[in-house]
């Protein structure tokens, strides 16, 4: 055989082998794959309303725009997890949890309430258990709900897609502080901030997830944005996603053929700037929507800048586990509060909390946790345990007011002692802790 024959014969086997072993690592590299659904929850007749106890106009009386679950299924090789954002005040589940796990093989799943108060009201109150309000309305909506919204996790699991994902960020303020301190050196709410004023320290930054298939078409935008769902005020009485609901329909509209999927932070000190409470519908759902398409219209152009790539090392790990409190007033009761770490391709961490966590919470871990992209979930249900209300830092505990100590359940201390666990479980996760000690 000639030199030339030999050195063109080496030349194939060497391409040859490197084509065989790029075809091994990818067939080893897990795919990674997202799946979206969505479903109508609006309660198809009167129900309390919930969030306010001084409600003027009694049960709903109609309805302004509906209610949905959206569902977002991820899955890497065989390891997955669903993401339902809710149009609703607050949501417990054991039903659905389990449900999701052993019927349709999804351990983690993550139940994310807006909080929107022109919802339903259909679970006990807060620090009271994760029981039923003793009502047969409420008791039917929820199992109403569970089925309709297991369904939706089961057709988006059933209808996965090659994935890319991305995130990007920008910041708005349309909040405010509303626990401000007053003379004798305490901390009380202010409700109603009808000039606008931007009181006290807030996080106004909001987080994308951009979830695209093979093709670049966006199938799920994720908006993560911490204000509380209250534009609009207890004279309204017809059922409403409030401001996560507009800002969701207009992306969608300037987006066609995403979803968009509203997830609320640590907004359990923070109202919102723009507030309708003229007991007016038209002059009440004007101002709603002004609010709804100030987010929306920041969002898009935040979105529009975005691009998302398939993840070079797809993975999903997480941790849950239920933490026992003491009840901060009554020491002999205990409040157990199920918390859920995830991180997602190696670089997108989720805390999920349910209640209604203060800030200084999700700016503790998105400034601590050492990942390059920190999302934070309140107000959401993932492994058991109850709804154990406002959990506020440590400060707001200590100067007090509404959610600060008015209304309060879980322990002094419950905010930061929830986080640690969540840095803790996140170094776990990333295979940091060891058995022996390091080099020194």
């Amino acid at each position: 055989m000639g030199m030339l024959n030999l050195v063109s014969l080496t030349a194939r086997l060497r391409d040859c082998l490197l084509f065989a072993c790029a075809g091994l690592a990818a067939a080893q590299t897990p795919q990674f794959r997202a799946g979206v659904a969505r479903v109508e929850l609006t309660p198809t007749g009167s129900m309390p309303m919930y969030g306010y106890s001084n409600r003027r106009c009694g049960p709903s009386n109609g309805i302004h725009d509906p209610l949905f679950a959206k569902v977002l299924v991820l899955e890497a090789g065989e390891s997955r997890m669903a993401i339902v954002t809710l149009d609703l005040g607050s949501i417990v589940s054991n039903n659905l949890r389990r449900g999701v796990s052993e019927k349709l093989g999804i351990p983690v799943l993550l139940l994310a309430a807006s909080h929107t108060h022109s919802g339903p009201s259909y679970l006990a109150p807060a620090g009271t258990g994760a029981g039923l309000t003793p009502n047969a309305t409420a008791s039917a909506y929820l199992a109403e709900i569970e089925s309709k919204i297991f369904s939706a996790v089961k057709e988006a699991a059933g209808s996965m897609f090659p994935a890319r994902i991305g995130v990007g960020r920008g910041s708005i303020r349309l909040g405010y502080n509303r626990l401000l301190p007053r003379d004798d050196g305490r901390s009380r709410a202010l409700f109603d901030n009808l000039e606008r004023v931007p009181y006290g320290p807030l996080d106004p930054e909001y987080t994308l997830v951009r979830v695209e298939d093979d093709r670049g078409a966006v199938k799920a935008l994720m908006v993560h944005y911490a204000v509380h769902a209250v534009v609009m005020g207890p004279t309204n009485c017809k059922f409403s996603a409030d401001f996560p609901g507009v800002m969701q329909s207009r992306v969608e509209a300037e987006i066609p053929g995403a979803q968009c999927m509203f997830v609320q932070g640590g907004a359990g000190d923070i109202n919102p700037l723009f507030q309708a409470r003229k007991g007016n519908d038209t002059e009440d759902f004007a101002t709603l929507q002004k609010m709804g398409d100030l987010l929306a219209a920041d969002v898009l152009k935040t979105a529009k800048k975005m691009h998302a790539e398939a993840p070079a090392k797809p993975s999903i790990q997480s941790t849950s586990q239920v933490l026992t409190f003491a009840d901060r007033w009554d020491k002999e009761k205990r409040l157990d509060v199920g918390i859920t770490t995830v991180l997602l391709n190696g670089e997108i961490a989720i805390a999920a909390i349910p209640g209604e966590p203060h800030h200084k919470l999700q700016t503790m871990w998105k400034r601590q946790a050492d990942v390059p992209h920190a999302l934070f979930y309140g107000y959401t249900f993932s492994s058991g345990g109850m709804w154990p209300g406002y959990i506020p830092d440590l400060r707001n505990a200590a100067y007090g007011g509404y959610g600060a100590d008015v209304t309060t359940r879980v322990e002094i201390g419950a905010g930061e002692t929830i986080m640690q666990r969540h840095l803790i479980n996140l170094y776990g996760l990333r295979g940091m802790w060891r058995d022996t000690q390091g080099k020194p």
